[in-house]
């Protein structure tokens, strides 16, 4: 499989989520549940794809697998070194992650198919509203495994948060759900504050947000 599908691991989610959140409430709760799964399911083989084109095709240069960098667009410009870019990188861990978050977000979609089911085994009230939710989850958590740069990975990561804020705020009816929703949030927003602390101390010692540089290359 081409490197260069990676790119798909990102679409598909994010599709999908507006998708879901915009016409799913048209279509039947159940059949939004099963083509949100197979849809993962798909997402799941490309990121399975990408790993095992990765591993068993990229060539080894002094025993060191390459950093192959398949998109890597510039987004803004502070200074003429200074550039945070929207891209992928597919390395070692970001390789294994990718099979890692695709798997246990497949099997979360899948066993949501009878777990967010009422006494009487009929999907949830909300039910298209949670898979949507899911698939910018999933979203989120493959682009903070892809990110080419400390910045690209602070922005998905803040997409993390407002995801889980979400997900366990769903059942927002109750006042308990509701509470943990906004602790949960209110409380990571202070440890992404150092966070972000934490890049601007970093990118203006190095004069750069790009993990990799001489290193890497694009295909």
């Amino acid at each position: 499989m081409p490197l260069s599908l990676s790119i798909l691991v990102l679409i598909i989610p994010l599709f999908m989520f507006f998708f879901l959140g915009l016409v799913g409430v048209k279509m039947g709760k159940k059949l939004t549940g099963v083509i949100g799964t197979v849809v993962m399911g798909v997402t799941l083989a490309i990121c399975y794809g990408v790993a095992i084109t990765y591993f068993f095709g990229t060539p080894l240069v002094n025993d060191v697998r390459q950093v192959v960098i398949p998109f890597n667009w510039d987004w803004l410009s502070f200074t003429k070194d200074l550039v945070v870019r929207m891209g992928v990188i597919i390395d070692p861990i970001s390789a294994m992650m990718l099979i890692v978050v695709s798997t246990v977000s497949f099997l979360v979609h899948l066993f949501s198919l009878g777990y967010m089911s009422d006494e009487y085994g009929k999907p949830e009230k909300g039910f298209q509203r949670y898979y949507a939710f899911l698939q910018l989850f999933t979203f989120s958590m493959l682009g903070l495994v892809v990110s080419t740069n400390i910045f690209q990975m602070f922005i998905f990561f803040e997409m993390v948060g407002v995801s889980s804020y979400l997900l366990i705020g769903f059942y927002y009816t109750s006042p308990a759900a509701v509470h943990a929703s906004k602790k949960a949030f209110i409380v990571t927003r202070l440890a992404d504050m150092f966070f972000l602390l934490g890049i601007m101390v970093l990118s203006f010692f190095t004069g750069t947000f790009d993990f990799f540089t001489d290193s890497s290359h694009q295909v």
